[in-house]
């Protein structure tokens, strides 16, 4: 019997093998020749780049937004090529690609016996950037993930994820599982720029457009009191990274529940947006965020 998704993973496969030959810091050479595929022969999801991109910098010419275009397809194939090297390699090595200036942001509440929601996004590489707090902090990170609908690709990510000992939450057990990470004590990762359902999301705004985003992890910030951090990993000139990170104000918020759960979604979208705008190629465009 043809099994799409066994074929799709084939082909995956193949494409990872190639892109993991030689060390890590050769990835960008594969990621130059997948960048040149994308955008000339296999233009994945372009449309969709064409209109985030306009619609987040008018003031672009089209000449601009193609070169936007362009440098995020490579963004995006260097990211997961790089996800393709995290089984072999070394922690030290993941210690060695990413920095953090002010990392003692989160270790200060884990030291105070409190769990941490960090909120991070698709950014610069957001995998390497769980696996290398994996590696920092003093105590395990849940990550809160969304299995592919690919369950062969769903594996290998978890076997990606899972090189520092990280632990994933799925969909599904995520809020009695996070309920216990919270009791727990533990760093919990949340990638919170996804678009959400018309019907239930909190609508905020993003590059000056309504745009619907998920409650979850606000509503369950103000419920247990567990402090938020926005963690964002940018892809540096140099080909490593830098965390930045900002702790959320939750304490100092107006209003009903659902409004204060705003107030907290745009804090956050704010802070998103003004890393897009140091780095507009490093996030995930092909996301249509503004489906709605």
């Amino acid at each position: 019997m043809f099994n799409k998704n066994k074929l799709e993973y084939i082909l995956f496969t193949i494409v990872i093998k190639f892109v993991t030959l030689g060390k890590i810091d050769k990835a960008r050479n594969a990621a130059k020749v997948l960048a040149w595929l994308l955008y000339y022969i296999f233009p994945i999801r372009k449309k969709v780049l064409l209109k985030n991109f306009n619609i987040a910098f008018p003031e672009k010419n089209a000449k601009e937004i193609n070169e936007l275009i362009y440098a995020n397809y490579f963004s995006s194939a260097l990211t997961l090529c790089e996800i393709a090297h995290l089984k072999k390699t070394t922690k030290d090595e993941i210690k060695s690609l990413v920095s953090c200036k002010n990392e003692f942001i989160i270790n200060d509440i884990l030291d105070e016996g409190k769990a941490v929601l960090l909120l991070t996004a698709h950014f610069g590489n957001w995998e390497l950037g769980a696996v290398y707090f994996g590696t920092k902090l003093n105590k395990t990170v849940h990550e809160l993930v969304k299995p592919q609908r690919n369950p062969y690709v769903t594996k290998w990510l978890s076997e990606m994820r899972s090189v520092t000992g990280n632990i994933e939450i799925p969909l599904g057990i995520s809020i009695r599982e996070i309920m216990k990470a919270i009791k727990g004590g533990f760093p919990i990762g949340v990638v919170g720029d996804q678009r959400a359902p018309k019907k239930s999301g909190i609508i905020v705004k993003f590059f000056g457009k309504d745009t619907f985003t998920f409650a979850g992890t606000a509503a369950i910030a103000l419920k247990t009191n567990t402090p938020i951090v926005a963690v964002i990993v940018a892809r540096n000139d140099d080909f490593k990274y830098e965390g930045f990170l900002e702790k959320i104000d939750i304490e100092n918020l107006s209003g009903t529940d659902e409004e204060k759960i705003k107030q907290i979604n745009q804090k956050y979208m704010d802070i998103l947006e003004k890393q897009i705008r140091l780095h507009p190629e490093q996030w995930f465009w092909m996301h249509n965020i503004w489906k709605h």
